[in-house]
């Protein structure tokens, strides 16, 4: 979990649904990082669709293919892909010479895992937007 100031709204994903709250500037709440952990892995595969890729290779592509949008912070991708391919979802292959790195591909579990859940945000995303009432979209 993660605190941090709210300034209108802030949206939470529990229990497979989201759950909003309108919040004063000043309020603290706890953040949800089951959504932003889904969304995370969910990039990480997008990426890995392509082709294989190193680490940094695979921050790079999500922060050019979503504009600046999404990015790692330090320490936050390597978890990532470790759970991913304990999970069975990426395979990793250590190689290079001279500084060895680890290459990742997505494995078939993992094309079934990017399109269920991009098929299940998208649904969820959806939803969230006709909350707005269309006011919101791009």
């Amino acid at each position: 979990m993660q605190i941090c100031d709210i300034k209108m709204i802030f949206i939470s994903y529990l229990n497979g649904r989201f759950v909003m709250d309108v919040a004063p500037s000043t309020r603290r709440c706890i953040v949800q990082v089951t959504l932003s952990k889904r969304i995370n892995e969910l990039l990480v595969l997008a990426v890995l669709e392509r082709g294989p890729a190193h680490g940094y290779q695979i921050a790079l592509s999500v922060e050019e293919r979503t504009g600046g949008a999404f990015s790692f912070q330090h320490g936050t991708l390597y978890p990532i892909l470790h759970r991913l391919e304990t999970g069975g979802h990426v395979r990793g292959t250590w190689g290079g010479e001279g500084r060895r790195r680890k290459t990742y591909e997505l494995t078939d579990a993992g094309r079934a895992e990017l399109a269920e859940g991009a098929a299940q945000l998208e649904r969820q995303f959806r939803v969230l937007l006709e909350l707005f009432g269309g006011t919101h979209a791009a």
